[in-house]
């Protein structure tokens, strides 16, 4: 009688999990790939946004995307295929091409974009076929410390407008909090720093799991704060480095190590970072669990390059 039990449980698993299913409560991995400057791929399962990606012309201080990668992305060749949202933070050269987007748009048919108004205005000029991408095309205008909430292609997605570097604004400033798969993900733009324009926006009220911002975040003391007692992320990735930096910015990161949980430069050919959940039925990793209960500490002062 119990082994015919045994049995029918074995049988009624079989019905209720395909094969190859996961789990209840298992969490697939997110998956981290650096492109340039703050252009990224972010992906989880088979949901993947790409940011700040898709420009070509170099920049006398940062690195460009490699002609060969540019070809993969255009062409949605792994791991660029299947890419479900494209962010654009602001409308500067290192950022956004409004060409290279066009054809891109034109060329792979499932990403939806999302872009400040003043992006999407030069894309709709140079567009050679903009009625064939508008409807793929999601134009934002928002005032600096305004919020907008999206949810394409089933991702929910918040922008805060903030002032450019350097209290600009023009071009609008983007930052994005998205959700994919359970992971929240914070991407910086080209803000600031002035942790003032965040608090308006409500960040830090949910665990975020990974936060790119600028390279000099962890090393001034209000945007360590930030990141340490508001945002709290789990996992940090530095970008936006000049290329005069890129040999002495790990000595400087590994100054402030200790009072982060995971922080890491984002450097020209490195391979993916892969974030798993600690396992299945527990709380993935994240900034709602600090490896221990150990609580980050403060930097002491700024460290300059």
């Amino acid at each position: 009688m119990k082994a015919l039990c045994r049995v029918g449980m074995v049988m009624a698993i079989g019905f209720l999990m395909l094969p190859g299913q996961k789990p209840p409560g298992r969490q697939e991995a997110l998956q981290l790939t650096f492109i340039a400057n703050e252009g990224v791929l972010v992906s989880s399962g088979d949901k993947k946004v790409l940011i700040d990606a898709l420009f070509s012309r170099p920049h006398e201080e940062y690195r460009a995307p490699s002609p060969e990668i540019i070809e993969k992305m255009i062409k949605g060749k792994a791991p660029f295929d299947g890419v479900d949202l494209l962010l654009v933070t602001h409308n500067h050269p290192d950022h956004f091409d409004a060409l290279l987007v066009a054809r891109y748009l034109e060329t792979v048919p499932g990403p939806v974009l999302l872009a400040p108004a003043d992006a999407v205005a030069e894309l709709r000029k140079t567009a050679a076929d903009w009625e064939k991408i508008e409807s793929r095309v999601v134009s934002i205008e928002i005032k600096v410390g305004e919020k907008d909430k999206q949810d394409p292609k089933r991702i929910p997605v918040t922008a805060f407008r903030t002032l450019h570097s350097g209290d600009q604004e023009s071009p609008m400033n983007f930052m994005y909090l998205f959700e994919l798969n359970g992971w929240r993900v914070f991407h910086e733009g080209d803000s600031t720093g002035n942790v003032g324009e965040y608090h308006v926006f409500g960040l830090g009220s949910e665990p975020v799991d990974l936060a790119l911002v600028h390279f000099w975040f962890p090393l001034e003391p209000n945007c360590a704060d930030f990141l340490q007692e508001v945002l709290k992320p789990g996992h940090i990735a530095l970008m936006h480095l000049p290329i005069r930096l890129e040999s002495d910015a790990p000595g400087k990161i590994d100054q402030v190590r200790k009072y982060y949980k995971d922080i890491f430069l984002l450097l020209p050919g490195m391979p993916a970072k892969v974030f798993q959940q600690q396992g299945p039925g527990k709380k993935m990793r994240s900034s709602s669990s600090n490896g221990g209960g150990r609580r980050c500490r403060r930097i002491p002062q700024r460290l300059p390059f």
